[in-house]
């Protein structure tokens, strides 16, 4: 800092002369101007602040203040808005995520119903006869059935996938197979013989045979097959069979030969 001192002059104007000495703490020799009526000496101080007449920063040197000054605070960084607190007035300060799709609620059996198949018919072997005590053969013709529509406003596939036949005979007893069986021409067997899907008549007379297929369901919105929980059962087209006693006797000759013979 620099030191000026002001000097009033009794005198005329003259010169004066300040030196320095080892001592002093001031830098630079002072230096003096004159005017006439006054001298002005100003030295420099090291890491101090300019002093005029004994005042420093408008204030005694004997009046200082050890009060330290109060750092500088720095203010806080703005905090970064969230990825879905986008602003209009400033586009790019965030990203905008689209809405998530709607949640599906879990489809049912009721719900799946209207894209059920058809009714599949019920076949029998030897077509509608049989005879006590002879296996009659049963055959449903049930695939996989998949259908496209729309369910909860939404696209959907359908597929129904048969589990199981139950076969009503009409005598009171019935029977569950894996699949809905086959024919005798299919799987290579002579008329009457016995099969996963065939059933024997005790009592001759009439019944009305009827079986009902059992179906899985899986729908697919577009994500993937998604599992309806339990079996929708569609019954069959029902049919009667007559069912007829065979009774034999040895004779010596044909009815032809023989019209009035037993059992002719």
């Amino acid at each position: 800092m620099w030191l000026i001192l002001t000097v009033a002059l009794l005198g005329g104007p003259s010169a004066m002369g300040i030196g320095c000495t080892a001592e002093d703490t001031w830098t630079g020799c002072p230096k003096s101007e004159t005017n006439g009526s006054e001298v002005v000496v100003s030295a420099e101080r090291p890491g101090g602040s300019e002093i005029e007449n004994g005042w420093f920063n408008g204030r005694s040197d004997d009046d200082s203040d050890d009060t330290p000054a109060s750092p500088e605070t720095t203010p806080p960084a703005p905090a970064t808005p969230p990825v879905d607190d986008c602003r209009p007035t400033d586009p790019a300060s965030c990203t905008v995520q689209p809405d998530p799709p709607p949640a599906i609620p879990q489809p049912t059996l009721s719900d799946v119903a209207r894209f059920a198949p058809a009714s599949a018919p019920l076949i029998d072997e030897p077509d509608g006869v049989g005879v006590v005590g002879m296996p009659m053969n049963f055959v449903v013709d049930a695939t996989t059935h998949e259908v496209t529509g729309t369910l909860f406003d939404l696209p959907v596939t359908v597929r129904f996938t048969p589990t199981s036949v139950l076969f009503v005979h009409g005598d009171g007893t019935s029977r569950e197979s894996d699949d809905g069986g086959q024919s005798w021409a299919t799987l290579g067997l002579a008329q009457f013989s016995a099969t996963s899907t065939s059933h024997a008549y005790s009592t001759r007379g009439t019944y009305t045979a009827s079986a009902a297929v059992r179906y899985a369901a899986d729908v697919n919105f577009g994500g993937g097959w998604i599992t309806v929980p339990g079996t929708l059962e569609i019954p069959t087209t029902a049919g009667d069979v007559q069912i007829f006693e065979v009774r034999t006797a040895l004779v010596d000759k044909t009815c032809l030969e023989n019209p009035s013979g037993i059992g002719c």
